[in-house]
Order: structure tokens, then sequence, then C-alpha cells
């Protein structure tokens, strides 16, 4: 039996359809994704996810460092973030604020790391908008120290009653004498 190679029109065929599969993914990540240069420190693509969040469309941001864009209100910050990921190749941060081009302001995770693909290097940066859930646990705190401060009202009103009960008992000892 003989083994047939794949023709050039296959493997063309199969890289396109590689190509689409990981384009569509990071067109549709419900995730913010950048693309960094490490080299030049410069953004070289961003999904739609994160263009909405921020506001900015793709040509904005395109060729600008990740501190030039605005969105990190810290610019410091946001300098020694990327000198970190330069150095260990990953960092990840659980509550960072960041700001869209209209002023609106998220509460993110950012998570990025630096790998290396045919001999080049890239950085990916995941962002993911926490508003929500930041939003939902304030107001869970909230409600907690409102049920704590009943708590402690029942708790202070049920030790008085005992109180008051023994003065009663003690009064009717007098009372009845017994």
């Amino acid at each position: 039996m003989v083994k047939r190679t794949p023709k050039r029109e296959d493997i063309d065929h199969k890289l396109l359809v590689s190509e689409m599969r990981y384009r569509k993914l990071f067109e549709t990540a419900k995730d913010g994704i950048l693309l960094i240069d490490p080299a030049t420190e410069k953004i070289i693509d961003a999904n739609p996810f994160l263009l909405d969040m921020i506001g900015y469309s793709l040509c904005d941001i395109i060729g600008k460092k990740l501190w030039e864009i605005g969105t990190f209100e810290d610019i410091e910050v946001t300098k020694a973030l990327f000198a970190e990921l330069q150095k260990n190749g990953y960092v990840h941060y659980e509550d960072i604020p960041l700001k869209s081009k209209d002023g609106t302001e998220h509460a993110v995770e950012f998570v990025s790391n630096k790998y290396r693909i045919d001999g080049s290097t890239m950085i990916q940066c995941n962002i993911r908008d926490i508003t929500v859930r930041k939003t939902a646990e304030k107001k869970a705190a909230t409600y907690l120290e409102e049920l704590e401060k009943v708590n402690k009202t029942m708790v202070g009103r049920e030790l008085k009653m005992v109180e008051l009960k023994g003065e009663i008992e003690k009064l009717k000892e007098k009372l009845t004498g017994k």
C-alpha cells in the first residue's frame, strides 16, 4: 500500500483553517486581549472585547505603549508592572483600576505572559473586567455588616430579657415570701 503525501493545497487549507480558528477565538473572547512586542514595548494587536471596554479603536492604540493609551491611570505602576513582566515572563494582578476613553472606571484582573513563537518573543495580556463581581462583593459586605449589627442588637435584647426575667422572679419571691 502506497502512502499518499499531503498535497500543497491540503496543507495550505489546514493552515488557513487553523488560522481562522485561532483568529475567531481571539476576536470572540469575552476577556480583553492585547498583544505586545516586548522589544519595542508597543501594542501590535487587540481584540474587539478590549476595544469596546476601553472605548478606543485599534488604530488609536496600535504602536503605543501600554502606559500611553491612558487606560491605566498610574503610569509608574504600569511601567513597573511591565518591567516585572519583562523580567519574570509572567504577572498576575487581581484588582487594577482601568479607565475607558469616556471616563468609565472598570476593575480588572490583569494576567500577562511572555512566550516565544517561531524564534520571536510575544507578550499577551489578558484583561478581565471584574467590575460586576467587585460591586457584588461590596454589596455583600455591606449586607453582612448590617446583619451583624442586627444580630448584636438581637443578642443584646435577648440578654436584657433574661436579666429582666430574673428580676421579675426575684420580685415575685419578695411579694409571695417564697
